[in-house]
């Protein structure tokens, strides 16, 4: 079945997510030099949650408006997207550890450790970035998406 969503929608969702990435980015720039470690720790665990959030929200307004099964949680819903070719299995995976990240840092189930988000920070928003533009190919790529 061929996917169905609002184009303004899913572009401001990606949008959304590529402007939290690129704070965290910014971070590491000169001009925020006098930061503190918390605040660019904080910044940054603020931006991962909007920028998960964002993903998220797209992924559900996909699947509402094609009809397919209601997502039982977040990271089912990316796995819906999967099963209908919209996420290959390591974009499926990458996005299920970032709802799980989101939960920590949301519910504080368990303290984050500095050095993970640290670490996301610094090797993974690639990959978030790659996980999105793909998601957005693969939208493109279905009938009258207007993307």
């Amino acid at each position: 079945m061929t996917p169905k969503f609002d184009p303004d929608i899913v572009l401001a969702k990606a949008s959304n997510v590529r402007r939290s990435i690129e704070t965290i980015r910014s971070l590491a720039e000169p001009r925020h030099a006098g930061l503190s470690d918390w605040i660019k720790l904080d910044v940054t665990v603020l931006n991962l949650q909007r920028a998960v959030e964002s993903l998220s929200d797209l992924a559900h307004h996909v699947i509402s408006e094609s009809g397919w099964e209601l997502p039982r949680d977040g990271r089912h819903a990316f796995r819906i997207l999967a099963q209908h070719g919209l996420l290959k299995p390591p974009e499926t995976k990458l996005a299920e550890s970032m709802v799980g990240f989101r939960n920590v840092a949301v519910h504080d189930y368990a303290t984050l450790d500095p050095e993970i988000v640290r670490g996301i920070a610094k090797d993974r928003l690639g990959d978030l970035e790659a996980l999105v533009s793909s998601l957005l190919q693969e939208l493109r790529g279905s009938a009258g998406s207007g993307l």
